[in-house]
């Protein structure tokens, strides 16, 4: 038996980091050979074993990695799709496809993406639809994404719950003495529209006007128009915010113990790695009350990811401190204060 894994799309975010994982599990399978298509600017330096060979796959022969697949297997072989999009073609071996992105299940708005990413989700969605039963199951990371699945009508006898992380990685920094700072809090993502990074700030904005200005710390790139935006409010309003670009793997786990706690706004994951991670660490988690949250963990505080006010309010929870309540006056004060108006 042999098992090739189509990764041919994958080179950064979490999709980088499952792969990373898969990779370094292979080791545990030196019986089995592995045929692994990955993007040309995926690094595997570090994960070469003697039972895995690796093709490097440019953008424009990503299309053509089901095809060569199917010439090489055999009906006791197994390819694992991890590019969220089923082949064109059945193979004559198992086959199983990873889903991890829910823009491509689900119809979720596509409001601020750019014009190109939106049709490349479209044609994402249109194959994903064609080509379904050209695999015989589907593995999903959470039971939102099944939810979803089932909705769209997939039979779920094909369907398989099954996370996976490596802790054995982030043991190491677990072992490490890293001083943990106050009142800091952290937020690990891209600069997607659906990371809700604005109604952060704007909760930032809000707490800033009480003169309450707690650090937190962000992972988005730098050379990106969100970078610009997040840049402006943090010079009007004077807000403690640190933005860490381009973080190696070792450092991202760092800031994990270095923080006081994960703030989550998203509006839409299909797994959420950083609270897998944040949970891995013993991290307090402040999230958005969403189905996708409560897969994972429970948060210490929670919030309407659509509310600023709502973010500002789980933070001073968390920071022990009282929000400010409306006052309600009987009937005969509302009058004398109209009248003092």
């Amino acid at each position: 038996m042999k098992i090739f894994v189509n990764a041919s799309n994958i080179h950064t975010g979490g999709g980088k980091v499952i792969l990373n994982d898969f990779l370094c599990a292979t080791n545990y399978f030196s019986d089995i050979n592995f045929e692994i298509y990955i993007d040309y600017r995926f690094d595997y330096t570090e994960l070469k074993r003697k039972n895995v060979s690796f093709t490097k796959t440019k953008k424009y022969q990503r299309y053509k990695v089901c095809f060569d697949i199917n010439k090489k297997t055999h009906k006791e072989d197994i390819v694992i799709y991890l590019t969220n999009i089923p082949p064109v073609v059945k193979h004559k071996c198992k086959t199983i496809l990873v889903q991890s992105n829910r823009f491509v299940i689900d119809y979720f708005s596509l409001s601020g993406f750019s014009i190109i990413t939106k049709i490349r989700i479209y044609v994402e969605r249109f194959l994903f639809k064609v080509n379904i039963n050209n695999v015989d199951y589907i593995v999903v990371q959470s039971d939102s994404m099944f939810s979803v699945l089932q909705k769209n009508g997939i039979d779920i006898s094909k369907i398989f719950v099954i996370a996976y992380m490596d802790k054995k990685e982030n043991q190491k920094i677990i072992s490490d003495e890293i001083k943990k700072n106050k009142n800091v809090f952290l937020y690990v993502s891209s600069d997607d529209p659906h990371k809700n990074h604005k109604k952060l700030i704007e909760a930032w904005v809000l707490l800033s006007n009480e003169n309450i200005y707690p650090k937190l710390i962000l992972t988005i790139d730098e050379n990106t128009r969100l970078y610009s935006y997040i840049i402006k409010y943090v010079n009007k309003y004077g807000l403690n915010i640190d933005i860490i670009s381009n973080l190696g793997r070792k450092n991202l786990l760092s800031l994990y113990k270095q923080s006081s706690a994960l703030i989550f706004p998203s509006l839409f994951e299909s797994y959420g790695l950083p609270l897998v991670e944040a949970n891995h660490f013993k991290l307090p988690v402040l999230a958005s009350e969403l189905d996708y949250v409560r897969d994972i963990l429970d948060p210490i505080e929670t919030f309407d990811p659509n509310s600023a006010k709502s973010i500002l309010r789980s933070v001073k929870r968390f920071l022990k401190m009282k929000d400010k309540k409306t006052e309600v006056v009987q009937p005969k004060d509302f009058i004398i204060r109209v009248i003092n108006l």
